[in-house]
């Protein structure tokens, strides 16, 4: 997941999942190879393209990887938050998981404090699952500020660590020596 801020402008009940090339390439296609009906298994979309690729894309419903909400803040990295049809993923300690989105572990509830001053509460939003996708625009762009930590005080006051599985701790320490360097040899 990268590390950037945007703003969130919409949210889409019923997304279909269209499928990255990076993922249909590394981990559809070999699946592909041994057995030529596994998109169809899943039931999977394949759509031709201008050019002759494909593009995948899974409809909506319970099987479907964002689950039934997704709240969007278009970005260049093709990352959102979104529900999620796997809640057990919740209840681990180790939860990177994704292909770089952020799953939501309440989304009818963030969904609702996002839409409550349009209409919209829990009752509303869940009545149209299973009705075809539907865009809500909203009202004012929430902002988004996607961060990464491996390190957090707890209530009592003790440092927690987390593993750095992007490294970026060692980046960062590379380039604070590399500018502690730099100043020493300025002085």
């Amino acid at each position: 997941t990268p590390v950037f801020s945007n703003a969130m402008q919409f949210l889409i009940v019923n997304p279909y999942w269209n499928v990255p090339p990076s993922i249909i390439k590394k981990e559809m296609l070999p699946k592909l190879k041994e057995d030529p009906d596994y998109l169809n298994k899943l039931g999977y979309e394949v759509l031709p393209q201008n050019g002759g690729g494909i593009a995948v894309r899974q409809p909506p419903g319970e099987r479907n990887a964002l689950g039934f909400i997704k709240f969007m803040f278009p970005n260049e990295h093709a990352v959102y938050l979104h529900d999620t049809p796997q809640r057990n993923l919740f209840a681990r300690d180790e939860r990177a998981f994704s292909h770089g989105c952020v799953r939501v572990d309440q989304p009818f509830a963030l969904a609702n404090v996002l839409l409550s001053a349009m209409g919209y509460d829990e009752a509303k939003l869940k009545a149209l699952i299973g009705k075809g996708e539907k865009t809500i625009q909203l009202h004012n762009r929430l902002p988004v500020h996607l961060t990464y930590f491996t390190l957090r005080v707890d209530d009592e006051g003790h440092i927690q660590r987390f593993a750095d599985i992007y490294g970026h701790d060692q980046k960062l320490r590379t380039a604070l020596m590399a500018s502690s360097n730099k100043m020493a040899s300025l002085r």
